[in-house]
């Protein structure tokens, strides 16, 4: 195809564009000549090209042409083609045009031309916004963007009301708008536009919530002796970030968003906590107590339980299978207000030893029931664990040994209006091993009597003991 071909097809397709044929583009100037130094969007047209074939020709550049857009989480960049924006090649014309008809005669062309050397004419480039396309490539953006309100709290221990804090979220028309009132100039920063999101519950709406009254309320104790220490704190810990928080009519709750990670920057400590089988120090053991007793306080108060797991073994301060074990980021706990009313959690330790968790704002709404069968019962084993940095000879039981269970659990709920309803769910308690650390050279034969039931034991880490050692510790290969 020749040059010629290639231009007639060019010229024709942008006459289609601007909706008529060849007329229509040498009304518009399309085949004006500029003066030299005329310039176009801040480049100088070449000599002797055509006006609307140069500033054509210089459409897909543009598009090419990157403009910042700036986040709450930082800057990102994008071509404006793939932000709908377009260069309007008809429009441009035509202002250019109207400067061009401006020079009437031989001296207001050399004027023009003159002016156009000494770089005093530039016809800015006008852009349109595809704004479907804009929107799509924008909706990228909303997670960035995206900010949850916060429901107004009560402060019960310190007797203060805590404002709500209004959410946020993407609005791309109003970004567009901004888009489409820029220079579209290298380097222009778009700042993405937002638009608010009304907490579900402000302070005006909890001014009524009447504290006295109480849905439904449980409580569990622990130690404060040896490791219980950790635990306390922990406990208290999420216990503060729960106190006072306000769940609206209808609104789902999540132990996770609201206690949020468990770290030592957030207040959190070292305790133990279940690993596997075993119980191994972390950061946040014993939160999963607060998340049982929230758990209790919620299935007696008639909440909808969204979310629930049991622990891998069963826990001493809570009946079977009405644990609640969560894990941040893994594991939560989840339920939702079902009443047209408010309610307040009320999480705090009335004695050193107890967390006690409150349902405000009402009085009991049905008589809730509990029970729960073993549907199976499996037996523990023995695990014997070499621990090289025990001195010789050295037995130390590490953990209690308990059978596993399969648990069937019923909630039978009576409603003020008459009606009944019930709810079964199922927990797994895994058996939890009796484990023995060891140091070199024991004898298994002085370890205590297997239990009743206990045939299997498991032995871990001997391989790292001397082949000599392996055989005077009478180490088999695991059984389990």
């Amino acid at each position: 195809m020749t040059m010629r071909w290639k231009l007639g097809l060019a010229l024709g397709s942008l006459a289609a564009l601007l909706g008529g044929g060849s007329a229509a583009l040498a009304r518009l100037g399309f085949f004006h000549e500029a003066p030299p130094g005329f310039r176009v969007g801040g480049h100088t047209v070449p000599p002797g090209a055509l006006l609307g074939v140069w500033i054509d020709s210089r459409r897909s550049l543009l598009l090419d042409r990157e403009v910042t857009i700036a986040t709450p989480q930082g800057f990102r960049r994008l071509p404006l083609g793939e932000l709908g924006a377009e260069v309007d090649v008809g429009a441009t014309l035509r202002e250019a045009r109207r400067v061009l008809d401006g020079a009437r005669g031989l001296r207001g062309w050399w004027s023009l031309a003159r002016r156009s050397r000494e770089g005093q004419v530039d016809i800015p480039l006008t852009f349109r916004v595809d704004r479907t396309r804009g929107a799509t490539a924008l909706a990228a953006f909303a997670p960035e963007v995206y900010r949850e309100p916060q429901n107004a709290r009560l402060d019960l221990m310190n007797h203060e009301r805590v404002a709500d804090v209004p959410g946020a979220e993407l609005d791309p028309q109003a970004t567009l708008d901004a888009l489409e009132g820029s220079s579209f100039d290298q380097g222009e920063v778009i700042e993405v536009a937002t638009r608010p999101i009304r907490a579900p519950f402000t302070l005006a709406d909890i001014a009524n919530i009447d504290v006295s009254k109480v849905l439904s309320a449980a409580e569990t104790s622990f130690s404060l002796f040896g490791t219980g220490a950790g635990r306390a704190v922990n406990i208290a810990t999420a216990a503060r970030r729960l106190d006072g928080w306000v769940l609206a009519p209808g609104e789902s709750f999540s132990f996770n968003k609201v206690v949020g990670p468990r770290t030592l920057e957030a207040g959190f400590t070292y305790a133990p906590e279940i690993v596997d089988d075993e119980m191994e120090m972390g950061v946040g053991g014993g939160t999963c107590q607060v998340s049982s007793t929230l758990h209790i306080a919620a299935l007696e108060g008639a909440l909808d339980i969204q979310a629930r797991s049991g622990h891998s073994r069963p826990s001493s301060y809570a009946k079977l299978g009405m644990d609640a074990t969560v894990a941040y980021g893994k594991v939560d706990l989840q339920f939702r207000n079902p009443f047209s009313f408010p309610l307040i959690i009320h999480a705090y330790l009335p004695k050193p030893t107890v967390i006690r968790v409150e349902f405000l704002g009402a009085e009991p709404q049905a008589k809730v029931s509990y029970t729960y069968a073993i549907n199976n019962s499996e037996d523990f084993y023995r695990r014997i664990t070499y621990k090289p940095h025990l001195p010789p000879g050295t037995v130390k039981l590490h953990q209690k040994g308990h059978r596993g269970h399969e648990v069937a659990s019923r909630v039978v709920t009576q409603w003020r209006d008459g009606r009944t309803t019930e709810r079964f769910y199922f927990s797994a308690y895994r058996p939890v091993p009796e484990v023995f650390w060891v140091g070199r050279d024991v004898d298994e034969s002085q370890l205590p009597e297997l239990p009743e039931g206990v045939t299997r034991v498991q032995r871990r880490n001997f391989a790292r003991l001397p082949r000599a050692a392996q055989a005077d510790a009478g180490a088999q290969p695991s059984s389990g």
